[in-house]
Order: structure tokens, then C-alpha cells, then sequence
């Protein structure tokens, strides 16, 4: 129900136009400028919602473009592990080749204990690589660190 009174100001050019279309719309100007005034209360919605779907439409582009990155860096370290491993295992065999099954161990519990984390102090802090924390020669300690050593040597004897 229209039972508002807005008051509004305007140039008699506009007031003019407002006339015309009026006449040519066979309206009242009241009712062509209500109408005028829904219309462009519509758009600036339609303009707000538009405005929103873009917003989220580029934020999900954004989110595809990060995910898309962050795959093919996946597969990237991938592919470097498996050169990695590919490289260390060629280092392995090469090395048992020359050297005895005691020396073998030693190297093996030396780089097992290095990778461990309570051992990063260690290797940051520059402490000779065969003592550990408390001053004892590291072949004094217990060997069962996990690692199967006759699975190892089994691959290429």
C-alpha cells in the first residue's frame, strides 16, 4: 500500500522528462517515479548479489589456482624423493662393495641416529659425530635401532 509521502527536489529539465514519460506511459508522475524508484532499488540489489557471486566466484578460482599449485608441488618432492632414494640406494651398494659388514653398521646406526629427533642438538651444536650427548663413543651404544641390516646386505650380495 502506497501511503508514504516522499518529498524530493528536482530541475525543471527533470521535471519535464518526468511529465513526458508519464504522459507517453498514460501514468501520474507519482506513480512513474514510485515505479522509477522500485526499479532502481532492484538493480541495487541485483548490482549487490552480482558483486557477491564474483567475490566468491574469484576467491574459488583463487583456491582451484592453490590447490593446482600445491599438486604439482607435490608431485615435484615426489619425483625428488624418488631421485633421493634412487641415488642413496646406488651410494649404498657402491659403498658395501668396498667396505666390511662392521664398518657398514657403524655408518648405518651413525646416520640412523642422526635422523632421530632428539639427536638435532647434536648435529647442530657441533659435537664430534662419534660421541653422543653424554661423551660415549656412539658403538658402546645398544644397536637395536630397527633397522635390519641382513635385510640390506640380502638385495645385492
Amino acid at each position: 500500500m502506497r501511503d508514504r509521502e516522499i518529498t524530493f527536489y528536482s530541475d525543471e529539465q527533470t521535471l519535464r522528462e518526468l511529465d513526458e514519460l508519464a504522459d507517453e506511459q498514460d501514468t501520474t508522475r507519482s506513480t512513474l517515479v514510485f515505479e522509477l524508484v522500485r526499479e532502481g532499488l532492484r538493480r541495487e540489489r541485483e548490482g549487490a548479489v552480482s558483486a557477491e557471486t564474483r567475490a566468491a566466484e574469484r576467491l574459488q578460482d583463487l583456491l582451484d589456482d592453490g590447490l593446482s599449485d600445491m599438486e604439482h608441488t607435490a608431485r615435484e618432492i615426489q619425483d625428488l624423493n624418488a631421485k633421493t632414494g634412487v641415488y642413496a640406494v646406488a651410494a649404498f651398494e657402491l659403498v658395501k662393495k668396498h667396505h666390511g659388514e662392521a664398518a657398514i653398521r657403524e655408518a648405518l646406526q651413525t646416520g640412523s641416529r642422526r635422523l632421530r629427533e632428539d639427536d638435532v642438538d647434536d648435529l647442530t651444536s657441533g659435537e664430534d659425530d662419534d660421541q653422543d650427548s653424554t661423551g660415549q663413543d656412539s658403538t658402546d651404544r645398544d644397536t637395536s635401532d630397527g633397522l635390519d641390516f641382513e635385510a640390506l646386505r640380502e638385495g645385492n650380495q
